[in-house]
């Protein structure tokens, strides 16, 4: 009986309930198509929400994640698929009528195919919730404006270079730094060993920050960050720099590399580990001085120095520069002799050739020529002073001339620059906000091409530390200009503070001017901490 059972229970499965099954789809031919649009129809409404966060998301500089993207395109293919069946022409031959029998095969294919897409429709819809739709990308150092054409070959810095690599490349190595005069292109050396270091795939991670003359911790632990796609919760720098430690710790191995180091830095208080807290974290660190490489705890034997160009290396980078204005007949040997007055180093090569581009008459080069030999009054190194204001001297307009000494003040970013440059009517003929803005960049774009500054692709404006000591030069001598640094500084004479038309303040807190000022009227107030611009009559008296 049992058996008999048995065999019975097989027929009805392979035969009757088959045979149910597609019936079914010729009896409920209506209802599967019914279902499959209700169905269609809560997917598009699932799409319009994650089209949305992506769109949200996109609008944030984020790029979504594969999964998402898959998803749509999925959708897509059901809903295009969809549309095909409903609008199938074939589907009038299986509807019953008083005067034709419809055709039930084709009534069974068109019932079965609805009801296979609506099944797909119901599992793809229930995929459509993710955790993430979309990430920060990891932000790429942007190379310097001082760089060369990649083909460009220096051979004096290419065994540097070689030797820096293998250096980075050594399981045994830690701290590594190289050291040389300013503006002789540590900064450009150092990112095209970091391109290398990418391309050998030596680290998984490869991060860089500038340091400069007085570290901003919080600006160094950011840029840091973004190259590793962390976001920061915690508003102290002492709890910044734990969760930056962290996340560091995450990689297995990280090259970190600190640009433009003076003087001995917490590597502690900008949250990278030290000593054997991650052996998988080496540290590629730039200075003007061996020593502070020393006390950074550099191996002597791993500091690099990096010299002076030699001449045929300097005119090499000042044709480059400069352009086919120097093969120009009627200039004569006047180029070689600029481009000698450069005497090695980059930064003086790429501002002056950058100055005499499309200069083809010899007056103006002659012109430069004698500005380079003119050495007097100056505090810095007179010849790379003479070369940064000769660039500055033939600046199309007093408009970018205004818009260099602006850059040099402590703005750091260029949404930052654009609202003191509307405040200082520095820009000219503008009606719109989208207009300064355009114009803003435009005019950035010709001071990085002309070697005086560039900016990040985070909009922090940077500059090499002569060129900005040369524009606070020139802010005071010719605009009158009072940068205030420290707080405990001292505040200049009665008769240097009438002549001064701005007073910058540098992250400096004050609640009062001091007692000896007399406001002149003309005068504008800088609060860098508080990007606030106001004409001296608003600021309160002194008791």
């Amino acid at each position: 009986m049992e058996i008999l059972t048995s065999i019975i229970g097989k027929v009805v499965d392979y035969t009757i309930v088959p045979i149910g099954r597609q019936a079914s789809y010729l009896i409920f031919y209506k209802r599967n198509f019914k279902m499959l649009a209700d169905d269609v129809k809560d997917l598009q409404a699932a799409r319009e929400r994650v089209v949305h966060s992506v769109e949200e998301e996109s609008g944030n500089g984020k790029e979504i994640e594969k999964d998402v993207k898959n998803w749509l395109e999925k959708v897509d293919e059901l809903i295009e698929t969809t549309n095909q069946l409903q609008q199938d022409p074939r589907r009038a031959d299986v509807r019953c009528s008083s005067w034709r029998f419809p055709n039930l095969i084709l009534r069974h294919q068109l019932s079965r195919k609805a009801k296979k897409i609506a099944n797909n429709v119901v599992q793809v819809q229930g995929k459509g919730t993710f955790d993430r739709v979309g990430y920060l990308p990891t932000i790429d150092g942007v190379a310097s404006s001082f760089s060369t054409r990649d083909s460009e070959i220096y051979e004096t810095r290419e065994s540097l270079k070689e030797d820096i690599v293998k250096a980075l490349s050594n399981p045994n190595s830690r701290n590594i730094g190289i050291y040389g005069l300013g503006g002789v292109g540590k900064t450009n050396l150092v990112e095209k060993v970091k391109i290398i270091a990418e391309q050998l795939k030596l680290f998984d991670k490869v991060v860089k920050a500038e340091v400069t003359e007085n570290p901003d911790f919080k600006r160094i632990q950011g840029e840091i960050a973004d190259s590793l796609g962390l976001r920061f919760d915690e508003e102290t720098i002492f709890g910044r720099a734990n969760r930056l430690r962290e996340r560091i710790k995450m990689e297995k191995s990280i090259l970190v590399i600190l640009d433009n180091i003076w003087s001995m830095l917490d590597l502690k208080k900008v949250g990278i580990p030290i000593g054997n807290e991650h052996n998988g974290c080496k540290l590629l660190m730039t200075s003007r001085s061996q020593d502070v490489l020393v006390q950074m705890d550099v191996p002597k034997d791993l500091t690099f120095k990096l010299g002076l160009m030699t001449e045929n290396e300097t005119w090499n980078l000042f044709q480059l520069k400069a352009g086919d204005v120097v093969k120009d007949s009627n200039l004569k040997d006047v180029p070689i002799q600029v481009a000698q007055k450069c005497e090695g180093f980059p930064l003086r090569v790429v501002t002056v050739a950058s100055a005499m581009k499309n200069k083809r008459d010899v007056q103006s080069w002659k012109y430069g020529l004698q500005r380079l030999q003119s050495n007097a009054g100056v505090e810095m190194d007179a010849k790379t002073y003479s070369a940064l204001e000769l660039s500055y001297n033939f600046l199309e307009s007093d408009e970018m001339r205004d818009l260099f000494l602006l850059s040099a003040l402590p703005i750091y970013d260029v949404e930052y620059c654009l609202k003191l440059a509307m405040g200082l009517d520095i820009l000219n003929h503008i009606i719109t906000m989208d207009d300064a803005r355009n114009r803003l960049h435009t005019k950035i774009k010709s001071l990085e091409a002309a070697g005086l500054l560039e900016v990040k692709t985070s909009g922090y404006i940077q500059m090499h530390d002569f060129v900005r000591d040369f524009a606070n030069s020139v802010a005071r001598r010719d605009k009158h200009v009072f940068l205030r640094k420290q707080p405990n500084e001292d505040w200049p004479s009665k008769d240097f503070l009438k002549r001064c038309t701005q007073i910058v303040l540098d992250s400096v807190h004050i609640h009062r001017l001091p007692q000896t000022y007399e406001k002149p009227y003309n005068a504008r107030f800088n609060f860098h901490e508080f990007v606030f611009i106001t004409h001296f009559a608003s600021v309160p008296n002194t008791p």
